[in-house]
């Protein structure tokens, strides 16, 4: 099996051209979601099977782990569980269509510390506006680091007056941080982070109807 790049810069000119595809959600889906950014996939693999009644999709930049993934689940036989490209601040705006996805997790994305490349983050303006108009009433936003300034940062976002005109609303209260992991799966960065005794910064936002 060969290795795949850990780290693309998403601001390269190949991935700047708007380009993913439509991901069509099955009509007998009890609830859609999605992991941004699902690396090797772990969690969307353990979320599909032990919700086989949901529509588990993974979405990832490096197009060789989209088609692994995309392997793996094949062999697996987990029909309820799709992988698919995406650049998240480029074209996550054509993979589903309004008010389709109950729940989106954006976790452990890489901190990217320098300041010349902190416009590289995935948590920003554009990118909750996409989201917020996918998810469902009600629906949901849960971003989780094991790095607590890019946990803030990502929170100075989402309790902004952008993002409270676009109906987030942070379900632990303003400017709180929740230990409860809403799924039962977990990534591989979440497995590691526990086990050296670090803390997960969790958060979570439903989003109003609007």
């Amino acid at each position: 099996m060969r290795s795949v790049r850990q780290h693309v810069n998403p601001l390269g000119a190949q991935y700047l051209v708007a380009r993913a595809a439509r991901i069509e959600v099955p009509a007998d889906a009890e609830r859609v979601e999605v992991e941004l950014g699902c690396a090797d996939g772990k969690f969307s693999f353990e979320l599909a099977a032990l919700r086989p009644r949901d529509f588990v999709v993974g979405l990832e930049i490096r197009e060789a782990l989209v088609e692994r993934n995309r392997e793996w689940a094949r062999r697996g036989g987990q029909a309820n569980l799709a992988f698919g490209y995406v650049n998240i601040n480029v074209d996550l705006d054509r993979v589903f269509a309004p008010a389709s996805v109950d729940r989106f997790h954006v976790l452990f994305p890489d901190p990217w510390f320098k300041a010349r490349h902190r416009k590289r983050r995935v948590v920003d303006p554009e990118m909750l506006e996409v989201v917020a108009s996918q998810l469902r009433p009600g629906g949901e936003l849960h971003v989780a680091s094991d790095v607590f300034e890019l946990a803030l940062a990502a929170m100075a976002e989402l309790e902004g007056p952008e993002a409270d005109a676009l109906g987030f609303r942070n379900l632990a209260g303003e400017w709180a941080f929740t230990r409860q992991n809403p799924c039962e799966a977990t990534s591989r960065r979440e497995d590691t982070t526990l086990a050296r005794g670090q803390r997960v910064w969790r958060m979570r936002y439903g989003v109003r109807p609007r």
